[in-house]
């Protein structure tokens, strides 16, 4: 009896020996399986943003391709029944020069400039310094005259008697707000989209600063 129970017992140790290593064998595999699809879904991540980046050129990342080659109308069935505005084939002014936020690039816009694109508009969407295909090192840009340059560069070179609608993101708020105090006359509009607005004179930390000041009021 004695042999017995002690066969008994070594039987239910490989047993349980057993469970552990099969439990041991599907973590391990589940997380084998977790790693190989976060790997997929990383490299999915860049081929998208490598083919995006393609869809620019040059430092400024204007789109490639035809305005008008992407307006549908109603004959067109390809075009989900949607037709532009009569307004918009009536304004005058369709250059919009796109800015984005900290923590992002001139790609960001690509849903936005394909309306814009569709309702006959031109947009241009721009790479701040350091951001997108820039290749700056952002360490370097300390001012926000730096960061602005390749928007100020793009008003530099805008004829004097052409004028654009700016629209800020986020932090291109600031960069927008800069470029209305140098380049008025070039300026038709300027849109703030959840953007910072920089007073005359103001930092853009300031701005910052009023708003946490704020935030700590209110908790």
């Amino acid at each position: 009896m004695g042999n017995h129970f002690t066969c008994m017992a070594k039987k239910e140790a490989r047993d349980n020996h057993g469970s552990r290593s099969k439990r041991m064998g599907r973590s391990q595999r589940k997380l084998l399986a977790e790693e190989e699809l976060l790997h997929r879904q990383a490299l999915s991540m860049a081929l998208q943003q490598h083919q995006l980046s393609q869809r620019f050129d040059g430092s400024m990342s204007r789109r490639i391709g035809s305005t008008s080659s992407r307006r549908r109308n109603l004959s067109d069935p390809f075009s989900n029944g949607k037709q532009v505005p009569d307004f918009l084939e009536n304004i005058k002014l369709k250059k919009f020069v796109l800015v984005h936020g900290e923590g992002f690039g001139a790609w960001c816009w690509y849903k936005t400039i394909a309306s814009l694109e569709e309702a006959g508009l031109v947009p241009i969407a721009i790479d701040l310094t350091g951001s997108g295909i820039d290749l700056a090192d952002t360490n370097s840009v300390t001012t926000l005259a730096e960061y602005s340059k390749p928007l100020i560069s793009y008003l530099e070179n805008l004829p004097e008697d052409e004028q654009v609608i700016l629209v800020g993101h986020s932090g291109g708020g600031a960069c927008v707000s800069y470029a209305l105090e140098h380049f008025p006359k070039k300026i038709s509009k300027a849109i703030f989209l959840c953007a910072t607005m920089v007073s005359d004179g103001q930092r853009p930390f300031d701005v910052f600063a009023e708003e946490l000041e704020k935030k700590k009021v209110l908790s």
